[in-house]
């Protein structure tokens, strides 16, 4: 009998170790707590924490899930998903120890475009693709007021290149270089959605490099047309030179 309550008791703390704990806090519109039962509650958080691990739910009032992130000792782990209201963007991927990798998908819901992100497992951006609605206007650069331009400037982009842009081994080796000319489709809220090559020749080495360059920056600033933000086209070249 005693070593059956023993038994019993060391159970019951062994999953005491390991007991859930639920956690659920409430939010206005502003982001500053409240209490449940308050009358600007806008959206509401549900933290289960099982030990270092947590799963986080971020719901709006009404249930819509907005955010879904698992942590392992705080770091950022398995799948994840985001509602982005404000933009109409709906983002889901995965996290390996806080970094992305494999495929991550956005969906821009307000104008029915899809974009896709390949990450290798050390979360380098190996590809981007993007769906475009049908309907889409895409104004030339002669078309527009204001031409569609890098965050930072012509310094910004020139360093960008310098910190980013790797000579390909296998074009060093065969001794080729040249100009690599590009042409970005720049939605009117500064994503890039497409990076086409417009040399009617090219290094296969050289072009895949000045690609995967030109995508990694997030946002540009778009072209401008009667004053406002529009889809548009913009020319650039990225120079390959053995030094």
């Amino acid at each position: 009998m005693i070593r059956a309550t023993l038994s019993l008791l060391s159970l019951l703390l062994c999953f005491s170790a390991f007991a859930q704990e639920v956690d659920t806090v409430y939010f206005n519109q502003k982001d500053k707590k409240v209490t449940k039962n308050d009358a600007s509650v806008f959206r509401y958080d549900v933290t289960t924490t099982i030990e270092k691990n947590s799963s986080i739910h971020k719901y709006l009032k009404d249930g819509t899930l907005l955010e879904r992130v698992n942590l392992e000792k705080k770091k950022k782990e398995g799948d994840y998903y985001a509602l982005d209201l404000n933009d109409s963007i709906r983002i889901t991927g995965t996290y390996k120890k806080n970094v992305k990798v494999d495929k991550w998908t956005s969906e821009d819901l307000r104008n029915g475009h899809t974009f896709i992100d390949l990450y290798d497992m050390d979360g380098v951006l190996i590809s981007k693709e993007s769906i475009l609605s049908p309907d889409i206007r895409i104004y030339e650069m002669d078309d527009l007021d204001t031409h569609p331009s890098y965050k930072t400037g012509e310094d910004g982009w020139n360093k960008h290149l310098m910190q980013n842009l790797k000579y390909p081994v296998e074009a060093r080796r065969s001794g080729a270089q040249g100009e690599v000319k590009l042409r970005l489709t720049i939605l009117s809220s500064g994503k890039v959605a497409k990076v086409e090559v417009q040399n009617s020749e090219f290094n296969m080495y050289l072009a895949r490099e000045a690609l995967r360059v030109a995508q990694i920056p997030e946002n540009w600033n778009p072209g401008i047309k009667e004053g406002k933000a529009v889809n548009s086209y913009m020319d650039l070249r990225i120079v390959f030179k053995l030094g």
